[in-house]
């Protein structure tokens, strides 16, 4: 099946120095095992490719015949992905050989006393049938879990392990590889909640399943992180980017410096993001360092707030083993790995990692550093003897997040405390939910069920959970001429109570749209661009605005043809008889969502649930009426008008009134056929030209009036159009009748 080889791994780059930008590629095994590289997360608003042999990305490289897959993007469908691949690593000491010994999923530094090949480094498998399951907690989703045993909106379920020195059913050797005995059962979880929609946990059980025990065990996620907007800059160009670690989070992080440079010029694309890899806790704790770096083997940390103190921070320049600056050379061997994983970096050479372009390098590195990609670890331990049987829970998060505020284009003045906190204010948030969502019962940290901590009465101490906002309504869409209406039902967000406090909380719900003309920038500016146009809330109390519901509530509920669950729709917006119009021929988000009045006897805030979004496209209906005149919009078309995307293939103009069913062939002056398309209002979404097919990524398809149909000015032969008239016709395939008109294209 299909792997990633890391022979030409990403490169990441320090604080304000470029290099060029390598990408892995996908190669094949030729094994029989069931390696799964296409799972990707899709709730929220951060989607990763999870694999099922320790890896998480993709290279920025989909698996063979998929056009495009993230990485790991935020926001979702932005084409802004954060790291290229990260993965799991685990190094123990046996008891029988006493040496050190590290597993690893993914390595840049490849043995110089091996040959290398593409398994180099990639020292865990699944076993054959051994795929990924999906279950959700979401009721509607298709893989909602009726056991209930979902823990997020989207969990991956997989196990993979250590135990093969070959790859099974070939002759393929992993190259240096002296197994752990490790079984490695791994659950993701997602959700698609404003407050917790940027982060991913990833929840690694790890059993000692061989027959060694092993010593003062270590965990650690490796990290090739790059910040860029793969859309605008491409997957292999230069790039800026720093890194550092936040002690007191447990969190290691990389962001973009000041924008990838675009291929062949010298504009920049700065993307403003951070990405973050988080530890969030260990099940049983750590065994306690001592002084001298000893550690006391009967005794374990006490509680999360000392967790600090047995996690180390790595970084080093990629497959590099001469760094003039130790600490940053690479680990090659066992004993270098399994080194790094119990160690931290000193504080001055993380700072360094964090310099502007401006700091030249010291004597002993610890300002400036000179052009090279970095990889970064993240790590904990030891953990007391794994016994054969025994197993250790780890748990991180991956965090993506943009930076706060609008001071300056880039975020290269990080490393000025003043700044940092600012600018970090977004991810520090996404990391404190994350903690919350993993802490669950557990308020005060110490990994044990105290009084008044069991929440849900089970007599255990249950992890990752959050505050639940209302569920999402559900929304129906009408298009129509100048007017998009949206209709959403009740049961959903306020009849059911919320599963943490069991409570009918529900207080109002909120109405976003875009702004018109925000797809020509193209589907980021398109997602971000979503505005509040309207809030209303129950009447009832002091929260909120008190505007009631009276404006949007329907006297009966209304209901759509061919809706198997006969969903009762009670209101609409804009309200009846409103004058709000829109714009035909523009492309319009609008999403809805619903929100609770909070707790504060557990100190949370309002929650609001995910907008419910409609991507909607207002024009005329269709129609078969002998006196509706089909025509052409924008009549003159001039290319490059303010509402043009860049390219040939980037333009549209629109028929209208169309019949439902129709035929359009469009024809230069002298007969020639260009064009000819096929029209069905009941299926037509807008894909099958590019301004269209650039926006699938939201995830959201498009509606249309039924009367308008685009076309990019692209022929038949595939060509651009030129200047000139041209005339078309439009068949009603229903009646036969044959309409005729003209437009003319200015270039």
């Amino acid at each position: 099946m299909l792997r990633f080889s890391i022979q030409s791994a990403c490169i990441i780059l320090i604080v304000g120095l470029s290099c060029n930008v390598v990408f892995l590629q996908a190669q094949s095994l030729r094994k029989t095992t069931d390696d799964d590289v296409t799972k990707f997360t899709t709730p929220g608003n951060i989607s990763a490719t999870i694999t099922n042999f320790g890896t998480i990305g993709n290279n920025f490289n989909p698996p063979a015949g998929v056009a495009s897959q993230p990485s790991c993007q935020y926001p979702k469908g932005s084409g802004i992905e954060h790291l290229k691949m990260s993965g799991l690593w685990i190094g123990a000491v046996s008891q029988k050989d006493g040496a050190p010994h590290v597993t690893t999923s993914v390595s840049d530094i490849n043995n110089p006393d091996v040959p290398y090949n593409a398994n180099t480094g990639l020292e865990f498998t699944s076993a054959a049938g051994a795929g990924i399951v999906v279950r959700s907690s979401l009721p509607f989703d298709p893989n909602f879990d009726r056991s209930l045993s979902a823990i997020s909106h989207q969990d991956f379920v997989m196990d993979f392990s250590d135990t093969n020195r070959s790859r099974v059913g070939v002759s393929d050797t992993i190259p240096d590889h002296a197994p752990l005995g490790l079984g490695v059962h791994l659950e993701t979880y997602v959700w698609n909640f404003p407050f917790a929609d940027n982060f991913i946990l990833l929840n690694y059980t790890i059993r000692n399943v061989g027959r060694d025990t092993l010593l003062d065990t270590y965990v650690g996620l490796w990290d090739n992180a790059v910040v860029q907007n793969i859309n605008l800059s491409g997957k292999g160009v230069s790039s800026h980017m720093a890194k550092s670690y936040l002690d007191s989070l447990r969190m290691m992080y990389t962001f973009d410096y000041n924008g990838a440079f675009l291929s062949g010029s010298a504009s920049r694309a700065p993307v403003n993001s951070y990405v973050g890899i988080k530890l969030l806790g260990t099940t049983p704790f750590p065994l306690k360092d001592s002084a001298n770096g000893a550690y006391y083997a009967a005794r374990t940390i006490d509680s999360l707030g000392d967790l600090h103190k047995n996690t180390y921070y790595n970084a080093w320049q990629y497959n590099n083993q001469t760094n003039p600056y130790g600490e940053f050379r690479g680990p090659q061997r066992d004993n270098d790995k399994y080194a790094r994983l119990k160690t931290s970096l000193p504080q001055p050479k993380i700072d360094a990692l964090n310099r502007a372009i401006s700091d030249p390098p010291s004597a002993d590195g610890t300002a400036g550093q000179a052009p090279n990609s970095y990889i970064d670890l993240l790590s904990v331990g030891p953990f007391r003897p794994l016994k054969p049987g025994d197993s250790v829970q780890v748990v991180f998060a991956i965090i993506c997040a943009k930076k706060f505020g609008t001071a300056a284009d880039d975020i290269k003045l990080d490393y000025l405390p003043a700044n940092g906190a600012k600018m970090r204010k977004n991810i520090v948030l996404g990391a404190g939910w994350a903690q919350k969502a993993y802490d669950g019962e557990d308020v005060n940290g110490n990994n044990t069920l105290d009084p008044n901590e069991d929440a849900n009465g089970d007599g255990k101490l249950t992890r990752f959970t959050l505050p639940q906002p209302p569920r999402q309504p559900r929304v129906h869409a009408v298009v129509e001429n100048q007017r998009v209406t949206l209709y959403w039902d009740k049961v959903q967000s306020e009849e059911i109570p919320d599963p943490i406090s069991h409570k009918l909380d529900f207080e109002g719900y909120r109405i976003y749209r875009s702004n018109v003309g925000a797809d020509v920038g193209g589907q980021d500016g398109f997602l971000l661009s979503m505005n509040l146009i309207a809030d209303y809330d129950r009447a009832d109390n002091t929260i909120g605005y008190n505007t009631g519901f009276t404006k949007i509530r329907m006297q009966a509920p209304v209901f759509f043809p061919n809706d198997s669950l006969r969903t009762e729709y009670w209101y609409r917006y804009p309200p009846a008889n409103d004058s709000i119009t829109n714009l035909n021929g523009w492309q319009y988000l609008y999403g809805i969502s619903a929100y609770d009045q909070g707790d504060s006897a557990i100190g949370v805030s309002s929650l609001e649930s995910a907008a419910v979004r409609v991507r909607a496209i207002p024009g005329t209906p269709a129609t078969s009426s002998a006196d509706a005149v089909i025509g052409v919009y924008p009549n003159p078309y001039y290319v490059n008008a303010a509402w043009d995307q860049a390219g040939e293939r980037s333009r549209k103009i629109y028929f209208t009134n169309l019949p439902a069913r129709a035929t359009i062939k469009i024809f230069t002056m002298t007969g020639d056929l260009v064009a000819d398309i096929i029209h069905d209002a009941a299926t037509y979404d807008g894909t099958g030209i590019k301004w269209f097919n650039d926006f699938t990524g939201t995830g959201v398809q498009a509606q249309f009036a039924g009367g308008e149909h685009a076309w990019d000015l692209i022929t038949k032969y595939d060509q651009a159009i030129a200047t000139g008239m041209y005339l078309f016709t439009v068949k009603d395939e229903t009646t036969g009748a044959v309409k005729r008109g003209k437009f003319v294209i200015i270039k």
